[in-house]
């Protein structure tokens, strides 16, 4: 069985083009913004003739203070053109700290806290955009102890 969450590590990342559903939402309403982001994302590019680059993804713009300021987003190979409430977000390229996790999604509140601290003990400083991708679609019925999530921050130069 493996553990729930390996060790971090840091590496350098391209530039990434993201399709985005942005609002800010308190936790108890982070999923119902997942639930209505991804149709709206999936439907824009499914219009646009866009299939996505990688796996979805939620991304964190600065600290929680209560809410999070959260874009639920889609990588694409290209910028995006958005259309109506599905936008456009560019990850800047450059060095980010990884963790990979695997299990329940209640593990990621966690990784986050762990890398952030792994990173500070390692004389890193965080630029204020953290996110997790979902590397396995979880199915219905379907073991959570399956699901892959990197969890990652982005590093100053």
């Amino acid at each position: 069985m493996s553990a729930p969450a390996d060790q971090p590590n840091v590496v350098e990342q391209p530039e990434q083009h993201l399709a985005v559903v942005r609002d800010r939402v308190a936790f108890a309403d982070v999923p119902a913004l997942y639930d209505r982001a991804y149709p709206a994302i999936f439907g824009a590019l499914g219009a646009a003739g866009i299939a996505p680059s990688a796996p979805p993804m939620g991304v964190v713009h600065g600290s929680p203070d209560g809410t999070l300021d959260l874009s639920v987003a889609v990588p694409v190979a290209e910028p995006f053109i958005g259309d109506g409430e599905v936008t456009a977000e560019t990850i800047s390229a450059g060095r980010v700290a990884t963790l990979l996790v695997r299990g329940d999604y209640s593990q990621i509140g966690p990784a986050y806290q762990r890398l952030f601290e792994w990173a500070a003990a390692q004389g890193l400083e965080a630029t204020g955009l953290a996110w997790e991708q979902y590397l396995t679609e979880p199915q219905p019925g379907g073991d959570p102890a399956e699901n892959e999530t990197l969890v990652a921050i982005q590093l100053a130069d």
